[in-house]
């Protein structure tokens, strides 16, 4: 099944970044979009690929992903949602107004993005006062996903937050001395 040389390189490219979707794969091979579809087609047919239609984008893995794994990879693979959830994780926490200002993003396309995160259980929104304060759902996992898929993410933000989520994790777990 993969002794096709076009079916190699789709796999190839989908095995480096799971849940990437169709157009960026075809950016990515410079394949001919039907040509790529009819090979993805194929391939999912076959059991080789496993495709997830998430909103208007069909994702594509080489394995099935734990369900809250997915979630995370979707999000994360999202450029200003990665952004959104490495700043929190680098911080901790973060109130809305922080992310306004560190992001440069519109109020409405920030609320937006925040709202999908909550939606899909990568974020927490806990209401202080008049202000919103988010933190992210499941550390662990968020980091997990990022160290496991960190080639396929191609910023430098993903190595700094995982070193400064490192740190403070550590530091936490540190018994006190007396």
């Amino acid at each position: 099944m993969l002794e096709n040389e076009r079916r190699r390189k789709i796999y190839a490219a989908i095995e480096g970044s799971p849940g990437i979707h169709l157009r960026e794969l075809q950016r990515i091979l410079n394949m001919p979009l039907t040509t790529l579809e009819y090979h993805l087609s194929y391939m999912a047919r076959k059991k080789i690929l496993f495709a997830e239609t998430e909103g208007h984008h069909k994702r594509y893995y080489t394995k099935p992903l734990d369900p809250e794994d997915k979630k995370v990879l979707a999000a994360l693979r999202q450029k200003r949602m990665r952004e959104i959830v490495l700043i929190i994780l680098a911080n901790g926490k973060a109130k809305y107004q922080l992310l306004v200002d560190q992001l440069k993003l519109s109020q409405s396309t920030l609320s937006s993005y925040l709202k999908y995160l909550v939606s899909n259980n990568v974020l927490v929104k806990d209401k202080i006062g008049y202000e919103n304060l988010y933190t992210i759902r499941d550390e662990d996992r968020v980091a997990k996903v990022l160290i496991a898929y960190k080639p396929s993410f191609v910023d430098r933000l993903v190595d700094n937050a995982l070193d400064i989520w490192m740190e403070t994790r550590f530091r936490k777990e540190e018994p006190k001395s007396a």
